[in-house]
């Protein structure tokens, strides 16, 4: 049943995807003109702070609730890890074409090369396997949205076999429902975390170090969320994306938010 089950969502996955982004596939390019852009983009990469992320031991379940472990092997394959020239986080992916959501300040020091700005980003490998530091693929940031904290990026490449698309949720979460959120919390990657939604903000307001204003309607959690979790999925009880992951509050412990996913249909070509 649960096999059936997945196969299902996998397939009710790609038709929502396919009905929300409409976009045009990016034309495939030739491994001759990738790779210089490859090499530029990982040697541009910030080593330091990539290196914890494929030293560190994977972590494994305890205590985790029934829910839990289903949720977390229906959508695991459809979150990705982003990093730009500075930046860390993570990404989820919403079409068979390649289409990924993060958040804005995770691309915003994108590599620039060709005109276009590129990122690296990297699948989970199969089978409990460490993912390469050289093995990542090339995403190009086509929109962004700096208001709302979110950006859109393709993949010039094909995605892996293993590699799952997660629909968006049509309505917002009741107050008290469950949420979920797959990420790479201080260099774990792919790691899951389970609240309830605590409050919907219609516009909630927040800022980074770097000074810069957000505003968007906001799901308030006490799933956990750390640095590094940048631009993962909030799901919902149907394992869709009611969200994307932004910020903790700096002034309250425990309290976490996640930009709607009306704006993320917004973002998104239609």
């Amino acid at each position: 049943m649960r096999s059936d089950r997945a196969v299902a969502l996998r397939v009710c996955a790609g038709l929502l995807a396919a009905a929300v982004v409409s976009g045009p596939r990016l034309a495939p390019a030739s491994n001759d003109e990738l790779t210089p852009i490859r090499a530029d983009v990982a040697a541009g990469l910030p080593a330091e702070a990539l290196d914890p992320f494929f030293a560190q031991p994977q972590l494994t379940f305890r205590g985790v609730p029934a829910r839990g472990p289903l949720v977390y092997r229906e959508r695991v394959n459809g979150v990705v890890l982003i990093a730009s020239t500075k930046t860390i986080g993570s990404g989820v992916v919403v079409s068979t074409n390649g289409d990924i959501v993060t958040n804005e300040h995770v691309v915003r020091e994108a590599y620039r090369a060709r005109g276009d700005d590129w990122i690296a980003v990297w699948f989970k490998p199969p089978n409990g396997a460490r993912p390469a530091k050289d093995q990542f693929l090339l995403g190009k940031v086509v929109q962004r949205d700096a208001r709302r904290d979110l950006a859109h990026v393709r993949l010039v490449q094909a995605m892996p076999a293993t590699a799952s698309v997660i629909p968006l949720a049509s309505v917002m979460p009741d107050v008290g429902q469950d949420v979920f959120t797959i990420g790479h919390p201080k260099t774990f990657l792919w790691s899951f975390s389970q609240g309830v939604v605590s409050q919907i903000r219609p516009d909630y307001q927040w800022r980074y170090p770097d000074g810069v204003a957000h505003s968007a309607t906001a799901i308030q959690t006490q799933a956990a969320i750390d640095a590094g979790s940048s631009g993962a999925p909030l799901l919902d009880d149907k394992v869709a994306v009611v969200g994307i992951v932004v910020v903790s509050a700096a002034e309250t412990q425990g309290v976490y938010f996640a930009v709607s996913v009306q704006h993320v249909r917004e973002l998104l070509p239609r």
